[in-house]
């Protein structure tokens, strides 16, 4: 796969997440469908917050390097910022549910961490 391909598919996910997101907030009524409202928010932000930042860390990446960028750096900046997202959004379900921030957040921390570093290794 070309890595201006990935960057298309990338984008693509950026423009219709955030395209369902604001279809989402304009259309379904959060009163009468309360979870569907809320988690296709949630998985519709997930995927933007991934595509939109996955972007920024690829062009930073790109003057770090020197402008040598390859496809694995692209396929890792989304998984960096999907797991950080994911991660965010953990955070803010935690408090609602009242579970301790700290202990939840910092064994999902530990796990994501582990989980890039496993999957980082299957690479190399």
């Amino acid at each position: 796969m070309k890595k201006r391909f990935l960057l298309l598919i990338i984008l693509a996910i950026f423009l219709l997440s955030l395209m369902t997101f604001f279809l989402i907030i304009y259309y379904l009524d959060p009163y009468s469908h309360k979870m569907i409202w809320l988690m296709s928010l949630v998985f519709t932000f997930l995927l933007w917050a991934s595509a939109f930042f996955s972007f920024f860390l690829y062009f930073i990446k790109k003057v770090y390097f020197r402008w040598k960028i390859y496809i694995h750096h692209v396929l890792t900046s989304f998984r960096q910022w999907f797991f950080i997202a994911s991660f965010l959004l953990s955070l803010i379900f935690f408090k609602v549910i009242g579970a301790s921030i700290f202990i939840a957040g910092f064994a999902l921390l530990l796990l994501l961490i582990f989980t890039e570093l496993f999957i980082k290794n299957i690479d190399s």
